[in-house]
């Protein structure tokens, strides 16, 4: 027999038949070698095609052996082994413990890649048809952009594009795709306020603690209810608040320093949002548009409820007033926290205040609704924007949302 494998954790050959000899080694060996044996025996009695078939068990000798799934696919894009991972889950409910492009492989005679080691994976239930529906697999394609304005050298916006997963979190810069299963991704916008630097140093603090934090609410809001969801949101948020505030105390030049916020959590088939301040999250959905948030500030409020009209409200002096942000000095937070279904075909814009200023609702509305990638939207939009009001900072981000 041919050495495929010869390390710490098994030795694993290659018989003349083609077929996979895998002898189990190290810690916790023989567990190791029954969870193999239990999920390769699952996903046949499941119907998974594209996984090795078990052919011999020896318990005594903690050793398998196995159909040939092919060759290793190092050339594999992370995205396409991620719906392959995702697959997996979704379908015949098995979650790899290392979903990564080295356990996967193509088998010429399959025609197409497979999975293998499922020595520490996880044997989820069978779904039933309703969650079959519900665990769906979607996709998130996103663009972003950041302009600063010309009323001051800094810019005091920032913003965030993080694929969160059971194993990493990974940071974008601008553009971006991601499957929702079994990553989650987050989007986020913040404007800072406060003298000198104070405004662009406690929107970068904010999102830096939204990173920090991401593992922790990942694992929270994987399996949990409404309710639950809300209350972790809500506790980042105020501790988020409570560190500006406490920096600021500590250092006179930061004082005043302050920041809004606008976080989008997205999992298959639903957002959950979490905002302070007047950036804002709109959702266009069949050729409507709807601002999701509201902004914490007493005109835009006499404005929807119908005391002035949009002309009045852009000119009115206190426009800009915030009733609430992060920070700030603000003793007392309310922040608006709700969730909400995903449908195909759904397009979610991240803005601060520096994209409402120069777009008015019918022009923004008009331009969700083309029928551009969320790269051309981006860019139509900011251009628009900044063609008619180009004095404060600018930031958005344009998320389309599809289901497989």
């Amino acid at each position: 027999m041919k050495d495929l494998k010869d390390g710490i954790r098994s030795h694993v050959r290659i018989d003349f038949k083609g077929n996979v000899h895998k002898t189990f080694r190290g810690h916790q060996k023989a567990q190791r070698c029954e969870n193999e044996v239990r999920i390769l025996r699952a996903l046949e009695n499941r119907s998974c095609p594209y996984v090795p078939r078990l052919l011999e068990h020896h318990p005594e000798q903690h050793y398998i052996v196995t159909t040939n799934c092919g060759q290793p696919a190092p050339d594999i894009s992370r995205s396409k082994s991620d719906i392959l991972f995702a697959d997996l889950e979704r379908k015949y409910g098995v979650r790899h413990d290392d979903p990564e492009p080295r356990n996967v492989t193509y088998c010429p005679q399959l025609g197409r890649f497979c999975l293998i080691d499922f020595e520490l994976a996880t044997l989820l239930p069978e779904l039933t048809e309703t969650q079959h529906r519900t665990r769906e697999l979607w996709r998130v394609n996103w663009s972003s952009r950041s302009e600063g304005g010309t009323m001051r050298e800094s810019n005091d916006d920032a913003f965030l594009a993080l694929e969160v997963g059971p194993q990493r979190a990974t940071k974008y810069d601008a553009h971006g795709e991601s499957l929702l299963q079994p990553s989650h991704l987050v989007l986020a916008v913040s404007d800072g306020m406060g003298g000198g630097s104070a405004g662009e140093l406690a929107s970068r603090l904010v999102l830096s603690w939204v990173k920090r934090n991401s593992a922790e609410l990942y694992e929270t809001l994987q399996e949990t209810a409404g309710d639950r969801r809300a209350k972790v949101l809500n506790r980042l948020m105020r501790e988020a608040h409570n560190g500006l505030n406490d920096l600021a105390a500590a250092e006179p030049s930061l004082k005043g320093m302050g920041a809004t916020l606008t976080l989008v959590w997205l999992t298959p088939g639903e957002l959950a949002f979490a905002h302070i301040g007047d950036s804002r999250l709109y959702l266009q959905r069949s050729g409507k548009t709807t601002q999701l948030t509201r902004d914490h500030s007493h005109a835009w409020a006499e404005w929807k409820r119908g005391g002035i009209t949009e002309y009045a409200y852009r000119a009115h002096p206190r426009r800009s007033a915030l009733s609430d942000a992060l920070g700030g000095g603000h003793h007392n937070i309310l922040p608006q926290i709700e969730s909400h279904s995903l449908l195909n075909g759904d397009r979610l814009l991240l803005c601060t205040d520096g994209i409402t200023d120069g777009l008015w609702e019918k022009g923004l509305a008009a331009e969700l609704s083309s029928s551009g990638e969320a790269k051309d939207c981006c860019f139509q939009v900011l251009r628009r924007a900044r063609g008619n009001s180009s004095e404060d900072d600018a930031t958005l981000i344009v998320a389309d949302i599809t289901e497989l």
